[in-house]
């Protein structure tokens, strides 16, 4: 593990790019596709990440090497779009439980996660993931305010730094907000 200040870990947090409205042929939710804006926009920041260093341009980040992602179409195909550019370097699952979980499930699955990865992405829906991101920045006045009332729109990115050394210590009020990125990219 490395690039993370020491004792802590960085949770990015990314919500899947713009969907279509609609279910498609009246099909089911997690079916909905990405839209042509919602699959430029994680082309965008897919090529963002690779792009230089530090990450994003951002003095820092430690990119993700393992990422967490709803089973949904969207999330997947968010996913695999902004990871695309990073070929192998991401170990990539999807798990079904993820489409509707709370934030707590969230953080349960993040906490199944190695402790090797100094740093772990989670792709998935509104309102978990904006609530996710508002609970581990409880004690970050600044940060919360950064990431506004509605929280994180399609394909916006927040990169929280945990003051944990493992991933199983991850919980409310023990991270700080790095960064903040929304398209355009």
């Amino acid at each position: 593990m490395d690039g993370a200040a020491p004792g802590t870990r960085q949770l990015w947090i990314l919500r899947h790019a713009e969907a279509t409205p609609g279910t498609p042929f009246g099909g089911r939710d997690r079916d909905r596709p990405l839209t042509d804006r919602g699959r430029a926009d994680a082309t965008a920041l897919g090529a963002r990440l690779v792009e230089g260093t530090p990450p994003l341009g951002t003095p820092g980040l430690v990119l993700p090497t393992a990422a967490l992602c709803s089973a949904a179409l969207r999330t997947l195909q968010t996913a695999e779009t902004v990871l695309g550019p990073l070929g192998d370097r991401v170990r990539l699952e999807a798990y079904r439980s993820l489409y509707s979980a709370e934030p707590a499930a969230v953080l349960s699955r993040v906490g199944e996660v190695d402790d090797d990865p100094a740093s772990v992405l989670v792709v998935g829906h509104n309102p978990t993931v904006s609530h996710l991101t508002f609970d581990l920045l409880a004690d970050d006045v600044d940060g919360r305010r950064r990431l506004g009332s509605r929280g994180l729109s399609t394909c916006s990115l927040a990169v929280v730094e945990l003051a944990v050394t493992v991933w199983t210590d991850a919980a409310d009020g023990c991270g700080t907000l790095l960064a903040l990125f929304r398209p355009p990219y």
